[in-house]
């Protein structure tokens, strides 16, 4: 009787295993269906941060977002946007001079980026804003692990000029490339 005892609670043991592994893919599958279905990227883009809360020299106005900005020489050089923006409202612009002055804006018009910009996110996690102007290609670059940061400015493929800036860029901050009209993906070309 005993034996029969221990031979029954064994099965029931076994039985009570086995239907907690048969039920243990259907609650991964759930879990892996719920994870799916939520959202890995944001649903908006975004650029930048409001001026009051920047920390350095911009050519960004008051109501206007930094998302990108640097000291080269006594120049400062800016990539400001509006918010909100979208690829088919609000802007980004190329800003370039000596404050209060400013030597160069693209677009000279607040337009929305799309089409006019190109962003580029690279495996090691670089990232460069690129345009043309003028007969001129426009390539701003921020070097994640480097304070190599700076715009690069060539024409018919022959770099003209590398404007290096001073201890770094701070770090271009652009949210949803794609959505912007920027960008073939959500991470950049």
């Amino acid at each position: 009787m005993r034996k029969l005892a221990i031979t029954m609670g064994a099965t029931l043991i076994r039985l009570a295993g086995l239907a907690l592994a048969a039920s243990a893919p259907a609650a991964q599958t759930e879990q892996l269906e719920a994870a799916v279905d939520a959202p890995l990227l944001p649903d908006k883009p975004s650029v930048g941060m409001p001026l009051s809360d920047w920390f350095g020299a911009t050519q960004c106005d008051i109501n206007e977002n930094v998302a990108w900005s640097c000291k080269a020489g006594g120049k400062v050089i800016s990539v400001c946007a509006s918010d909100p923006v979208s690829g088919d409202e609000g802007y980004i612009q190329y800003r370039i001079g000596r404050p209060p002055r400013t030597e160069l804006v693209y677009p000279a018009r607040k337009v929305p980026p799309r089409g006019k910009f190109a962003f580029r996110l690279t495996p090691q996690g670089d990232v460069a804003l690129s345009f043309s102007n003028g007969g001129y290609d426009y390539e701003v670059y921020d070097i994640l692990r480097s304070e190599e940061d700076g715009v690069i400015v060539s024409k018919g493929g022959k770099e003209v000029a590398h404007i290096r800036c001073n201890g770094g860029g701070t770090g271009m901050q652009i949210v949803r490339p794609d959505l912007l009209g920027i960008a073939g993906s959500p991470y950049g070309n």
